[in-house]
């Protein structure tokens, strides 16, 4: 183990070309291991890409570590809105870095705080308007659809586009803030979500304008299926979390992550065994 002291020094050298120079380097950073992007937040050090590129399959290796043993963290936590929200903010610190995930929350509550100064009382079609028409979050590009920063918030709300149950999830998460009880809903192939209106509950199609889907759209779609039938399949934290994760699974999988892929699947079974899923 080297001396931590050296790290700035050594991170310096990173810009050295010098093949012989270099894995020097790379050998000293190996012998940190997965604390390695920890030790760097610790010195204030903030790499530029020339600089992490040659270490970045260390910084993965400890992310990957970091999020393997942080996962249960969000098992107990009280509050569904609370899991789901801690549990995609332990995603955003995998694919964004140690300290992201802090970003998240006030973004959220920035999203919050700019629909409030509108004046009008919290309603979920009007926050849908918001969101998915004013702020233009929306549905990501087919030929991008399997980058997997289309799971994490942060990317999403900064980058205006996600799939369908990241978007639901924004809207999920700033409705919590609102005190809007709106849900998931687990329909296969296309996440949605359910808004309260009224007497009744509607479908929110988050990935396309936040458009509400009535039963005159499911006669298009499938005659067979009722909104009284979809309406069933309202889910919470747990199930929107584990979709999450196999989301992410298949987008790895499409990029030849091997590594990503199966840390997913240690996730999913890490939920399973310790009833993760499950509200406490």
């Amino acid at each position: 183990m080297i001396d931590k002291s050296q790290i700035p020094h050594l991170v310096r050298l990173l810009d050295d070309d010098d093949p012989v120079v270099r894995g020097a380097v790379l050998q000293a950073f190996e012998t940190i291991g997965p604390s390695l992007e920890i030790e760097l937040g610790r010195a204030g050090i903030s790499l530029s890409r020339h600089q992490a590129e040659p270490i970045q399959h260390i910084l993965d290796r400890g992310r990957r570590e970091i999020l393997r043993t942080s996962w249960s963290r969000w098992f107990p936590v009280r509050g569904d809105k609370k899991r789901l929200e801690s549990a995609l903010g332990l995603i955003v610190e995998f694919q964004d870095g140690k300290g992201s995930a802090k970003k998240l929350a006030p973004m959220l509550d920035g999203l919050a705080g700019e629909y409030r100064t509108r004046g009008d009382s919290p309603d979920p079609l009007g926050l849908a308007g918001f969101l998915f028409k004013e702020k233009n979050l929306r549905g990501v590009d087919q030929e991008d659809y399997y980058n997997p920063l289309n799971s994490n918030l942060l990317y999403v709300i900064t980058e205006g586009r996600g799939i369908p149950i990241a978007l639901a999830s924004v809207y999920i998460l700033v409705g919590n803030r609102l005190g809007l009880g709106i849900e998931g809903c687990n329909f296969p192939g296309h996440f949605l979500a359910i808004a309260p209106a009224e007497r009744s509950r509607i479908l929110v199609d988050c990935y396309n304008g936040g458009r509400t889907i009535g039963e005159h759209d499911l006669a298009g779609i499938d005659s067979r299926v009722s909104l009284k039938d979809i309406l069933r399949l309202e889910c919470h934290s747990g199930a929107i979390i584990a979709r999450v994760v196999r989301n992410l699974k298949t987008a790895y999988e499409h990029t030849g992550n091997v590594e990503n892929m199966r840390l997913m699947d240690t996730l999913l079974e890490k939920m399973n065994a310790k009833g993760g899923s499950s509200p406490p």
